[in-house]
This record gives C-alpha cells, sequence and structure tokens, in this order.
C-alpha cells in the first residue's frame, strides 16, 4: 500500500484549502493593483514620452500624418538649434528662473519656519485661532487673489522686476501647516534641555529644530522651487522683456509666426533637466520628510 509522502512545511487538513484561496486572492489583488499602476503609470509617461519623440523628429516629421509615434530618422538637430542660438535667449530665460526658484526657496522656507515654530512649541493667546485662520486661506483658490496682488505690485513699482515673483508669496499657509505638523513630531524633552542651558527660542530653533527637521524642509525645499520653476500665470502678467522666466518665454517663442515643434519639445525637454535634478538629489529625503509629517509623538 503505497503512502503519501508530506513534505515539510506542506499545508495538509482542512487550513490547506484555505491557504490557497488567500493565495489565490492575494495574487488577484496584487494583479489588479498592478494593472491599476501600469494604466496610470502609462498615462503619466505618456506625455513626456511624446515630448522626448517629438524633440528627436525633423519639422517635416513632426506635424506629418498618420502621426509617427517613433522617430523614423531620429535626430539631434532640434537641440543643437536651441543650444546654439544666436540670439540667447532660452539660456537668459533658464538663468531668471533659476535666479528666482533658488532666491524664492531659501526665503520662502526660512520664512515658514519662523512661523511655524511658535505655532508648534509656544504657547500665547490666540494660537489656535491663528493656525485655524491659516488653514482656512488654505482653502481660497489663487486666483482670487491674482487681481488684488496685481494692484499692490502695480501701486508699489514691483512689474518688470524680479521682486513681483518673488515677494508676494512669502510665506504660504502650505509650507506652515506643514513645518508645524513635522516640529510637532520632535520631543519636547530636547527642547527643554536646551532651555535649561540658556538658549533662547531662535537658539532652540536654530540648534535643535532645524537640525532635526532636514527631512520636512527638503521636502518642502523641493516642492517649492519646482512651484517656483514651473509657474506660468503671474509671471505671464508682471514680467516681460529681459525678466521674463523660461514658462512664459517658451509659450512666446511657441506662438511667434511660426511654431517650430521639435525646436520647441527640444526647448521643453532641456527646460525640465533641472526640476528633475533637483528631484533625484533630494528623492530620499521627500519620502522620509512627507511620512512622518503630521505623526505626533
Amino acid at each position: 500500500m503505497a503512502t503519501a509522502v508530506r513534505f515539510p512545511g506542506a499545508p495538509s487538513g482542512p487550513a490547506a484549502p484555505r491557504r490557497r484561496r488567500s493565495v489565490r486572492t492575494s495574487l488577484r489583488r496584487d494583479g489588479g493593483r498592478f494593472v491599476t499602476l501600469l494604466v496610470l503609470g502609462t498615462l503619466f509617461l505618456a506625455p513626456i514620452y511624446w515630448m522626448i519623440s517629438t524633440s528627436l523628429k525633423s519639422e517635416a516629421d513632426a506635424i506629418a500624418l498618420p502621426v509617427q509615434w517613433l522617430p523614423d530618422h531620429p535626430t539631434i538637430q532640434n537641440y543643437q538649434g536651441v543650444l546654439a542660438d544666436q540670439s540667447g535667449l532660452l539660456l537668459h530665460w533658464a538663468f531668471n528662473s533659476v535666479l528666482v526658484a533658488i532666491v524664492f526657496t531659501i526665503l520662502y522656507v526660512a520664512l515658514c519656519a519662523l512661523t511655524a515654530y511658535p505655532l508648534a512649541r509656544m504657547r500665547f493667546r490666540g494660537r489656535d485661532a491663528w493656525f485655524a485662520i491659516l488653514l482656512a486661506s488654505m482653502l481660497i483658490p489663487g486666483i482670487v487673489t491674482l487681481i488684488p496682488l496685481y494692484v499692490m505690485a502695480l501701486n508699489v513699482g514691483w512689474l518688470d522686476t524680479f521682486h513681483v515673483l518673488i515677494i508676494p508669496f512669502l510665506p504660504g499657509a502650505f509650507g506652515v501647516f506643514m513645518l508645524r505638523q513635522y516640529f510637532l513630531t520632535i520631543p519636547r524633552e530636547l527642547e527643554d534641555a536646551a532651555r535649561i542651558d540658556g538658549a533662547n527660542a531662535l537658539r532652540v530653533l536654530r540648534h535643535v529644530i532645524i537640525p532635526l527637521s532636514v527631512p520636512a524642509l527638503v521636502a518642502l525645499a523641493v516642492f517649492t522651487f519646482l512651484f517656483s520653476w514651473n509657474n506660468y500665470l503671474w509671471p505671464l502678467f508682471t514680467v516681460h522683456g529681459e525678466h521674463q522666466t523660461l514658462p512664459v518665454g517658451l509659450a512666446t517663442a511657441a506662438s511667434r509666426y511660426v511654431t517650430q515643434y521639435g525646436r520647441l519639445m527640444a526647448s521643453t525637454a532641456l527646460a525640465a533637466i533641472p526640476a528633475v535634478i533637483v528631484y533625484l538629489v533630494a528623492q530620499r529625503y521627500l519620502v522620509q520628510g512627507i511620512s512622518l509629517t503630521g505623526i505626533k509623538e
């Protein structure tokens, strides 16, 4: 009479069917998630692929019908033409955008930290009310404040200057809220120890809170840099000529006489490089800064 051989760890008895059903359910669930992520990833990457594909086509291929999803004769002449442009407009616009984005990011993060620290650590009358007003301001659409901000910039003479691209948005409710929530996760005992040693509020912020909040500060800096780098509507109305930024400059170049789609896509691809570099450098801080924000001790 043959005897069934059972290997160590193999399911047996009533638990075996339940385990097999659990495995099949898990596979169906994971398979559904994979398909969903694959579809979403394709939708997100399709515009980027089309930009790069068009930038590698000649102008005739870029406007040819039927559409060429893959360049038949890839070429880098569009990139060469953009980089060799004698007018130097692209580099000038890029310099303006980099300058504005860096200055705006530094000031934004610094002011948000100075504002978030009292809301998170100090006790004073009306603190919760001020924080509630701050949160309520996040519900106001930015387009609503466009005309008032423009009138204020016009009255103080900031139009066509770098001031109008930086100062009106300092600080921001989102940045204050994000840092305030992160500051709450820092143990209060560290702050108390610094105060026992004679440190005032600014020294505590500089030597205790800031070093422990590097992930949140870096994450906020990345968000702020990308916001300033991609900002289009506000610079479109407030700056022209030599103070023009890269997004507005590219849109202006696209609307002149005849649009060269291959060169326009090459310019756009080059313009995206600084944002990609900033994201890749700070990627590990982004996940940590966002995941820990709002987790109170």
